[in-house]
């Protein structure tokens, strides 16, 4: 899925400047508002592309959520990254708290 290789990159660069609308998938939610608040212990040099970045994933997000057929996917990815996140990711003690 396309939607998922977006989203995933996104999540490894984002900026904590973005106050994300909620998408209506809370898995996803949940993710975007943490990594958010972590994000800014990111190397500055990678705010502004993952700020693009995250709000196309953001809006990814919102545009598919309604669909039943997808949401499920999204609502699994969004809470594997999330966990993956809290182990993985250059910020994960902040996205474990």
């Amino acid at each position: 899925m396309k939607i998922v290789v977006a989203i995933g990159f996104v999540l490894l660069v984002a900026s904590p400047a973005l106050a994300m609308d909620p998408t209506g998938v809370p898995q996803c939610d949940a993710l975007l508002k943490r990594y958010e608040e972590c994000s800014s212990l990111l190397p500055k040099e990678r705010v502004h592309a993952a700020q693009k970045e995250l709000l196309e994933g953001a809006v990814s997000i919102r545009a598919n959520a309604a669909d039943p057929r997808i949401r499920p996917d999204l609502e699994r990815y969004c809470a594997d990254t999330f966990e993956r996140m809290k182990q993985e990711s250059d910020i994960k003690d902040c996205m474990a708290k």
